[in-house]
């Protein structure tokens, strides 16, 4: 079953407060859900600067093909 990002971040602070009232026994737990909010961060990240240099590229290709296309550009008569 897929957790949702928000779950995970209450499930973080929850730890956190274990950690901090109870035993730093508890850290590892902790760690690896910072771990895993740090992971999913950094792919949505990833994808969204992917995305973004896609995104950049296409514009760049639309812009060239539109000054090919223009009537009357380069050629003269």
């Amino acid at each position: 079953m897929a957790v949702s990002d928000d779950i995970l971040k209450r499930a973080r602070d929850v730890a956190a407060e274990i950690v901090a009232t109870c035993d730093v026994k508890y850290a590892p737990y902790l760690d690896i859900l910072n771990t895993e909010i740090k992971r999913r961060q950094a792919r949505a990240d990833l994808i969204a600067q992917t995305l973004s240099a896609h995104d950049i590229i296409k514009l760049r290709a639309r812009r060239r093909k539109r000054r090919k296309s223009l009537p009357g550009r380069g050629v003269r008569s």
